[in-house]
């Protein structure tokens, strides 16, 4: 363990080191207080650029952004609330909150809501993401996304293929996008961007558990290891082990999937609105957006709300609860969906045409009410960040069958 922590505490200093940091003020005062706010983004500068009004409203106070690198948040950040080296506001995701209370490096938020005069802009439902299960709110609604399937339109034309709609129509779809264009006996372009890296757990949730799969019964127990999520597992596995994702797919992470998408080298590819600027930069109009297919159960969508929290450490709380404030006003909302490709949820912004005309981020929206939450248990932390991605590996390269893959998987989420 000590050389765990150690490990860990060696990661955050090299981190920071590289560090880019924006700061919302021209010139530091050094009598201001300071805020210093952490968080990821795939579009770089998006956060700077929707927060830069913060001086006007507080001059008084210094706000020091720093954008860490998506894959090494998660570390970084259970290494810093271990450490008592946490920023005053972090972005995170609502299952790290029970490793986060371990730490006892959360502050408790709900005095600060109840008092908040803007707290029903907010929806219920994010509110209750942001609880998380817990008996005390210790986070702040940030952000929602919603997955959903781009395809690249003249592939599908050039294939003969519809949309699929169904899952029997999504693998029909991977074999016939996946093709060898130039004669030399190689595959050149295939059916999906599967990502076996970290982060895959959503897009496999998206096309398993539509089966009828589940994670936790009523009673708390572990429901996942069943007989149809071995066999919804096995048909997931066989996208990479019939050739028709990229032979680089188990390492494959976010930058790969879209990399992949846009070169052409894919035809599908699952993500979300966060996609959309990027994509169509590249793309123009050869891409659409449809739902996630339906399984025998329906539709399975998994969500990625993100949140802010404090640290109960911090020693500015109150600016820190102005910063939740302005993120959360009409203006700054906008801008930060806006330039980060995030679906809009604070009233009015979701009204804006801007958003609802937008083909993206209305498909976002429309199913916004049939989104699935992961669940948040003190065990899903290390099975999302570590236990997934190398059972998945492991499993696509054949070491192992999707009976044994989902029984590490149950066994793993079970664990107390």
């Amino acid at each position: 363990m000590k050389k765990r922590m150690k490990k860990m505490l060696s990661l955050v200093l090299s981190v920071c080191m590289t560090l880019p940091v924006f700061s919302a003020a021209a010139v530091y005062a050094e009598q201001k207080e300071t805020i210093r706010v952490w968080y990821w983004e795939d579009n770089d500068g998006s956060y700077a650029d929707a927060y830069s009004t913060w001086s006007e409203q507080y001059p008084d106070a210094e706000l020091v952004l720093e954008a860490v690198p998506w894959n090494s948040y998660h570390d970084m950040l259970i290494a810093a609330a271990a450490s008592g080296d946490l920023p005053d506001v972090y972005k995170i995701q609502p299952t790290w909150i029970p490793e986060l209370r371990s730490l006892g490096a959360i502050a408790e938020l709900d005095d600060y809501i109840d008092s908040w005069d803007g707290k029903d802009t907010i929806p219920m439902s994010m509110w209750e993401s942001a609880k998380a299960g817990q008996e005390a709110t210790f986070a702040w609604p940030h952000s929602l996304v919603v997955l959903y399937l781009y395809c690249r339109k003249s592939y599908f034309e050039e294939a003969g293929v519809e949309y699929p709609k169904t899952m029997d129509e999504f693998y029909k779809a991977c074999e016939a996008l996946t093709k060898d264009t130039d004669g030399d006996g190689a595959t050149d372009v295939y059916g999906f961007s599967m990502r076996g890296a970290r982060g895959g757990h959503f897009m496999w949730a998206g096309l398993t558990l539509n089966n009828g799969g589940g994670f936790f019964g009523d009673d708390g127990s572990v429901v996942l290891n069943t007989p149809e999520m071995v066999e919804a597992n096995q048909k997931y596995l066989d996208i990479y082990l019939n050739g028709w994702a990229p032979k680089t797919a188990p390492t494959d992470g976010y930058t790969e999937i879209v990399q992949n998408f846009e070169s052409g080298v894919t035809g599908m590819l699952i993500h979300h609105l966060n996609s959309a600027n990027e994509i169509t930069d590249v793309l123009g109009e050869d891409v659409d957006v449809v739902p996630l297919p339906e399984g025998a159960a329906g539709r399975y969508l998994p969500s990625e709300p993100c949140h802010w929290a404090v640290s109960a450490n911090s020693e500015n709380t109150e600016t820190a609860i102005n910063f939740l404030k302005y993120a959360s006003e009409e203006e700054t909302h906008k801008a930060l969906c806006k330039n980060a490709g995030l679906v809009p949820f604070i009233t009015p912004v979701t009204e804006d045409p801007e958003f609802t005309e937008n083909k993206f981020c209305a498909a976002s929206m429309e199913y916004l009410d049939d989104v699935q939450i992961f669940p948040v248990c003190n065990t899903w932390g290390d099975w999302s960040e570590t236990v997934w991605p190398q059972t998945m590996q492991r499993a696509m390269m054949g070491e192992i069958s999707s009976e044994e893959m989902i029984q590490i998987l149950a066994d793993n989420l079970a664990e107390e």
